[in-house]
């Protein structure tokens, strides 16, 4: 389209040019003598309208050039805005990340040993099918040795939007028939179900949650009866090779 075109406005051009130089010796046959700049002001007058012409062309061109570089532009427009771009905005889950938020790091509460959350950060996602609860599991196994356990004597509560927690009760804890209650979940819903358990929430909780939220990253507590243990940071793990991806858009201006 974009040759076929181009044919078509040089053709155009060259009927327009020799129109303009006929009238000329037209002119004088007809006794009428036409300044040089009366001449050229009507050719200038006629080129524009092929112009308009190759304003399509131009946005076909320039569409297909960013097309062979993976970029689809919706609009002549949007090519032209492509030249001036120095900003460029990311929708981050998905994008530019796995999409699935993964287990990094265990912070325990000042009063907890990391290894006892562990424990129960494992109990509390043995049967989370989500991809953050497996990647708890791995990460307690990888990093603390915590292999398979014995789940008959669990009962596993699943995650729900009203309550925003999961997890187990544990039957007979202590050799006693009742139930160890072990939950994870937001922060705000963790606290509210230890409160209502009779147990006190630490003081340093929810500067641990602001500091992985202000890294990025999603907090999730664990709780074991009226305890708060600590926070299981999630985090968004970055694809690879995107680091190469934006040198390249760099490269390309």
């Amino acid at each position: 389209n974009e040759i076929a075109l181009h044919i078509l406005l040089v053709g155009l051009t060259l009927i327009f040019l020799m129109a303009c130089v006929s009238l000329v010796p037209l002119g004088l046959y007809s006794g009428l003598r036409l300044p040089t700049t009366v001449v050229v002001a009507l050719l200038v007058c006629l080129i524009p309208t092929t112009i308009g012409g190759l304003l399509s062309a131009i946005g076909i061109a320039g569409m297909d050039r960013m097309l062979r570089k993976n970029v689809l532009a919706a609009s002549g427009r949007a090519v032209e805005a492509a030249g001036v771009v120095d900003t460029l905005l990311l929708d981050k889950t998905g994008t530019i990340t796995l999409g699935n938020r993964m287990a990094t790091e265990l912070v325990p509460t000042l009063d907890t040993r990391v290894e006892d959350l562990a424990d129960v950060a494992q109990l509390a996602s043995l049967a989370d099918e989500t991809p953050e609860g497996r990647s708890i599991v791995v990460l307690v196994k990888d990093r603390y040795l915590l292999r398979g356990r014995d789940t008959t004597h669990l009962h596993f509560v699943p995650f729900s939007a009203q309550t925003r927690m999961s997890g187990c009760d544990v039957a007979g804890a202590n050799g006693s028939g009742r139930l160890r209650v072990i939950r994870k979940g937001a922060v705000d819903a963790i606290c509210a179900h230890v409160t209502a358990l009779g147990g006190t929430i630490p003081a340093e909780l929810y500067a641990i949650a602001d500091r992985i939220a202000d890294d990025g990253g999603t907090p999730l507590a664990v709780s074991d009866d009226g305890r708060v243990l600590g926070i299981i940071h999630l985090k968004d793990v970055v694809k690879g090779g995107i680091r190469e991806r934006f040198g390249r858009f760099r490269a390309m201006g």
